[in-house]
Parts: C-alpha cells; sequence; structure tokens
C-alpha cells in the first residue's frame, strides 16, 4: 500500500490536485469555504489506479507462474 501511493504521487497530475486539495483548505483563499472539494473525486482516482494496477499485477503474476511451471527440454 506505502509504495503503490508512492507510485500514485509520482505522477505530476495527481500531485497538482493535492496542492489544488491543500490550498483549498486555507479559508482565505478558498472558494470552497475551507474545505477540499477536490477530496472525493482525487480518492476516486486514486483507488481506480490503485485497483488497476493490483489487477494487473495479479494477471503477471499469473502468466509468469504459468510460463515458470510449462515443461521445458534440455539439449546437450
Amino acid at each position: 500500500m506505502p509504495k503503490n501511493l508512492f507510485e500514485q504521487y509520482s505522477k505530476a497530475s495527481n500531485i497538482y490536485f493535492l496542492v489544488i486539495m491543500c490550498m483549498q483548505m486555507i479559508k482565505v483563499i478558498s472558494i470552497s469555504d475551507g474545505k477540499p472539494a477536490m477530496l472525493p473525486p482525487m480518492i476516486f482516482v486514486i483507488v481506480t489506479s490503485m485497483l488497476k494496477d493490483g489487477y494487473e499485477d495479479y494477471k503477471r503474476h499469473r502468466d509468469d507462474r504459468a510460463e515458470n511451471e510449462e515443461l521445458t527440454e534440455i539439449y546437450n
């Protein structure tokens, strides 16, 4: 989980939305009355990306296992 969060926040778009969300919590400059209005969409995007990455890792693991379990012939 922490490694995947690190990977998610290494993308420039996710950092941008994190900065915007933090700025929304500053009441003086916020148009959302100090509430982080970007939080729900940002959580949705990050969780969706994490699920997609997890599914791709699972498929890769499954394919690697099938490849490693195949019988091979050795030529001398």
